[in-house]
């Protein structure tokens, strides 16, 4: 099946400084897509030349077989969405989600029905004589969302539509969102630098760094194959901490063994990736003593901030308790604990990267 969108190796400058380096993908008709990188990444520049909001100076563009890489905004399939809400504030509820409707030379009639399904839709059947001002910030963004899609466009640009909110409201935003985007198959791409976001929203995640992708995945996929130290840093928190290689070939941590496979290299050093739920407090062989200087809550587990005893790690390794384990290890700043970890969820980083 040919994809919705195909992005083939498209390149973005600004003077001197590269935005874009050689991105190349593809999105599936009804997916849903998220843009995630910090800031300066290239995300919403990629966003904006899918948009026809910025010049493609390398590479093409094509969506639903059509070659879009030189087409103005207004020859183009999609509705976007921005942080901004962008609504007019001096039109209703009502004329802001029907503008782009009137435009199209839908009857008056034909705008109103529409306008009204589309508040029932996101929720503010009673919104619409109300003007943006005298809506949440929310409820604004709804009526954006909703006038994007009024036009049933074959393609929804979200840029960082959700990061303006409060946390309650976002995550509610968030939900209508991703119901709205299933009920109707409509195929979406979101930018946004918020990774919790973009885990619980997304069916692929792009992750962006430096102006190029990192790793194209599912969430799930990005969580647990992180494919570079930068991905593993930016999705989820990650212990990093220092391995060896010793003269048997043996990767080891503070000198002992691990159960880890070692790929043909010069290099002595590595760098292991350990997430805080893979490593608990327990006796065994193998674990490692360690100091706890903090606890922090979390609801659900406790954070412990821990300190190498005998042996060296350049920063806090951070191990995630669950709540109903807490009791029974007796845990308190300063005191005294092993730790194990979990060898099958320990990702392996050149020293270099």
């Amino acid at each position: 099946m040919q994809p919705f969108l195909t992005i083939d190796h498209l390149g973005k400058r600004f003077g001197d400084f590269t935005a874009l380096k050689d991105i190349s993908l593809f999105v599936n008709k009804g997916e849903f897509i998220c843009f995630l990188g910090p800031s300066g990444c290239g995300k919403t520049t990629l966003l904006r030349m899918i948009a026809g909001l910025e010049v493609c100076q390398q590479g093409e563009i094509w969506q639903d077989g059509t070659h879009i890489t030189a087409l103005p905004p207004e020859q183009r399939d999609f509705g976007i969405v921005f942080q901004s809400y962008a609504l007019f504030p001096n039109l209703s509820v009502c004329e802001n989600i029907g503008f782009g409707l009137r435009n199209q030379g839908q009857s008056k009639r034909e705008v109103e029905k529409n306008v009204d399904e589309w508040l029932e839709i996101i929720g503010l059947p009673d919104s619409g004589p109300k003007f943006p001002s005298q809506l949440s910030g929310g409820q604004q963004q709804r009526v954006a969302l909703a006038r994007a899609l009024a036009l049933s466009p074959g393609l929804l640009l979200l840029d960082e539509p959700l990061s303006a909110l409060d946390a309650k409201v976002r995550v509610k935003l968030r939900d209508t969102i991703c119901k709205l985007q299933r009920r109707l198959g409509i195929t979406t791409i979101m930018v946004t630098h918020d990774q919790e976001e973009a885990m619980a929203m997304a069916d692929r995640i792009v992750v962006m760094n430096h102006g190029h992708i990192e790793q194209i995945g599912t969430p799930q996929d990005i969580y647990q194959n992180p494919a570079s130290r930068f991905v593993a840093e930016f999705v989820g928190a990650m212990n990093f901490l220092e391995g060896h290689i010793n003269e048997h070939d043996q990767m080891t941590l503070a000198n002992q063994p691990l159960a880890l496979s070692v790929a043909d290299s010069t290099e002595r050093k590595v760098i292991l990736g350990i997430r805080p739920e893979d490593l608990s407090f327990s006796e065994g062989q193998s674990a490692l003593p360690v100091s706890i200087e903090s606890l922090e809550f979390q609801g659900s587990f406790v954070r412990a901030d821990c300190s190498p005893v005998g042996w060296s790690s350049d920063h806090p390794i951070k191990v995630d308790v669950p709540i109903h384990q807490l009791a029974d290890l007796e845990l308190k700043p300063g005191s005294l604990n092993r730790l194990s970890l979990s060898e099958q969820h320990i990702h392996v980083f050149p020293a270099a990267s």
